[in-house]
């Protein structure tokens, strides 16, 4: 749970963020937010909405320059609204799910 995450004061240049289905009364979906180059999770959002990413990124984004994500519309606009012109990822699973289906 969140609760046993070290407290994040600067996000790494290089995040990845994905939306899983979890158990807060704050949404139907939570996101995790990840150190994209060693994979340690470093926060989970109580839900994915845009101003709750927003919110969270103006707080703890000024280092990102890479953001590694699924190609939801969403997310990017949060993070375009933020951060300005990170490198947008789309991660590979997303990705080929979209090429195969």
């Amino acid at each position: 749970s969140a609760s046993q995450l070290k407290e994040v004061e600067k996000l790494p240049p290089v995040i990845a963020i994905d939306e899983y289905k979890g158990d807060t009364n704050a949404g139907k979906y939570q996101l995790i937010i990840a150190n994209g180059e060693t994979r340690e999770p470093l926060d989970i959002l109580p839900n994915r909405s845009v101003s709750t990413i927003k919110k969270y990124l103006r707080e703890k984004g000024s280092e990102v320059q890479l953001v590694v994500m699924d190609m939801s519309n969403a997310f990017k606009s949060a993070v375009q609204k933020v951060l300005g012109s990170p490198i947008i990822v789309a991660d590979r699973f997303h990705f080929s799910r979209y090429i195969h289906w």
